[in-house]
């Protein structure tokens, strides 16, 4: 098995702490603090954080140190837009190509997701539905358009916390899977389409409501202690 540098180990390992949840957008994170976490020399760490800045999910300034990124309301209703065609796109392509073995393993995970709704967590969750679509996405056979989704769902990190912040919604997205497998097997691009509208809409929604409900202070650096 391939060794991979340390830098990359623990851009690795703070790239699931970003993705989970675990350390929040705008959050400081501090090369000795880090260093020490992970037992390793701050060249080490300065490296880690240039690759998850290149990742987008770190910033970087001088002086300051680097942060957890943070994007804008706006900016965050721009990449739902440009992703929910992109999925379509998938799902189009992908259509002719699904096999047998892969409607099982859809009808696995689908069945999973929802028997775990009040066990798992929401990172757990989060790591069936990549699961699922990705079954998709392979067979759409286009490996540049994979890579922009794939992009695209680290840039929207941020949004799975408030999409499934209630437990029907996270049965609707459940209930949603099984209606884009019988959409698969049915060949019916026009209900495919609508679903993959649906199904990234409802996550933009919600994150937006949450946001809605946030007061500027509440947004302001110097307030919250990250500056």
């Amino acid at each position: 098995m391939k060794e991979f540098p340390p830098c990359q180990q623990v851009a690795d390992h703070l790239e699931d702490l970003i993705l989970s949840g675990q350390l929040l957008p705008r959050e400081r994170l501090g090369e000795t603090d880090m260093a020490e976490r992970f037992c390793v020399k701050r060249h080490v760490i300065r490296d880690a954080f240039k690759i998850l800045e290149g990742k987008g999910l770190l910033e970087i300034k001088r002086y300051k140190g680097a942060r957890v990124v943070s994007l804008s309301v706006k900016e965050i209703s721009d990449v739902f837009d440009i992703r929910i065609n992109l999925e379509r796109f998938a799902y189009n392509l992908a259509l002719t190509n699904m096999r047998e073995e892969d409607f099982a393993d859809l009808e696995r995970i689908a069945h999973k997701f929802l028997d775990s709704v009040d066990t798992a967590s929401i990172e757990e969750l989060s790591k069936l539905n990549t699961e699922f679509h990705n079954i998709i996405y392979k067979r759409a056979d286009n490996i540049p358009l994979l890579e922009i989704i794939n992009d695209l769902h680290i840039k929207l990190y941020i949004t799975r916390f408030a999409a499934w912040d209630k437990r029907e919604n996270i049965i609707q997205s459940g209930k949603e899977h099984l209606e884009f497998i019988d959409a698969l097997r049915k060949k019916d691009l026009d209900v495919l389409n609508d679903l993959a509208h649906r199904h990234i809409y409802n996550s933009k929604t919600a994150y937006e409501k949450r946001v809605s409900k946030i007061t500027p202070l509440a947004l302001c650096e110097k307030e919250v202690g990250l500056e």
